[in-house]
């Protein structure tokens, strides 16, 4: 086995020992070359050095008989070596306790570690993500460019030096969008939680089966009218949108967002997810009738319904109406998007 240099050796190492629960000890140690025994005195022994003929270092002498016991408290689990361990399930999850890292070491290897170890180990492995999260940062206007060259057309807008937003939406999506999908876009906004925080923006439409079927997505770092503005401005564009009164958007009931739509696509329609109207009320008796008020697909059984709504509690259908019927029930949606959703789950799902 060959090494780039000899931290690399030295971690590999140790990591052989944790994975085998044996004590190793180095026998001699320089900055070309290390020997390791066995801390009990087995035939075991280990030589790496530098090679000569190529670059790096290579194990030159290996002998792996043991004849001691496993160790439970092992020298060679040093924090480098550990995080070797931890970095994939660190990376996956961020909030590991460090009391389950020493669970897991004690489950997989029988080996007993101090927490302060511990908290090194995760420091070190969250500070390598850190600077891989860089990285990847400093790669995006290259990706960016191979968006433009495998896939023309299609239209990608970052920020530069510091990174602050960042649009994409393939030319493929945008061609079978004009090609026939029904003119329904959800809009949705979620967290991202991980390392690098930030806020993803989505604008969802339907195929011909009703699945998932992504036009386009941002990344921003809050979620604000600004922002917003700056998304559907790059949709309209890329979806050739214009003032078109035959697209209707569905989003959560957002002011900004409203206002957004409103004056960037005037002549669309907009939708309100009935679901996020729910969440202001109380009772499941209640709660059903706003979704029959919803559902009706024509003026008089919406009239039923509120005046159903009405004998339970006046105060909840006045409160009702102040939300105006277009925007949420089926019988006065308009005739041309083929659509009558009325909750905005298919977005919200994919942006789960």
């Amino acid at each position: 086995m060959s090494f780039k240099d000899l931290a690399e050796a030295k971690r590999v190492v140790g990591y052989y020992a944790v994975a085998n629960r044996k004590g190793l000890k180095v026998k001699k140690s320089e900055k070309s070359r290390v020997r390791y025994k066995c801390d009990i005195g087995c035939p075991f022994v280990c030589f790496i050095s530098k090679d000569n003929r190529d670059q790096g270092f290579k194990i030159k002498t290996l002998n792996i008989k043991h004849e001691c016991g496993p160790a439970f408290q092992n020298r060679r689990a040093t924090p480098n070596a550990l995080a070797h361990y931890f970095k994939n399930k660190v990376q996956n999850n961020p909030k590991y306790k460090v009391k389950d890292m020493r669970v897991d070491l004690e489950d997989r290897f029988r080996l007993n570690v101090s927490y302060s170890k511990m908290n090194r180990v995760k420091r070190m492995v969250l500070e390598k993500l850190e600077g891989g999260y860089i990285d990847d940062y400093n790669r995006l206007e290259a990706y960016a460019q191979e968006l433009r060259d495998s896939n023309p057309g299609t239209d990608v807008e970052e920020g530069k030096r510091i990174f602050l937003r960042m649009y994409i939406c393939f030319q493929a999506l945008k061609s079978g969008w004009k090609a026939g999908l029904r003119p329904l876009i959800g809009l949705d906004s979620t967290f991202l939680n991980r390392k690098c925080k930030g806020i993803l923006l989505v604008a969802m439409a339907q195929d011909s089966a009703k699945h998932f079927y992504p036009l386009a997505w941002a990344v921003v770092d809050r979620e604000t009218g600004r922002t917003w503005k700056w998304f559907l401005g790059l949709l309209r564009s890329s979806l050739e949108l214009g003032d078109d009164e035959g697209v209707t958007f569905i989003s959560y009931k957002k002011k900004g967002l409203i206002d957004v739509v409103a004056t960037l696509v005037p002549k669309s329609h907009h939708r309100w997810c009935v679901r996020h109207i729910e969440a202001n009320w109380r009772g499941v008796e209640m709660k059903m009738l706003l979704w029959w008020c919803a559902w009706s697909s024509y003026d008089e059984e919406f009239k039923d319904q509120l005046r159903t709504l009405e004998t339970i509690s006046e105060q909840a259908a006045k409160d009702l109406i102040w939300y105006p019927p277009q925007n949420w029930c089926r019988a006065y949606f308009d005739t041309t998007c083929k659509n009558q959703m009325v909750d905005n789950n298919f977005t919200e799902s994919f942006n789960k």
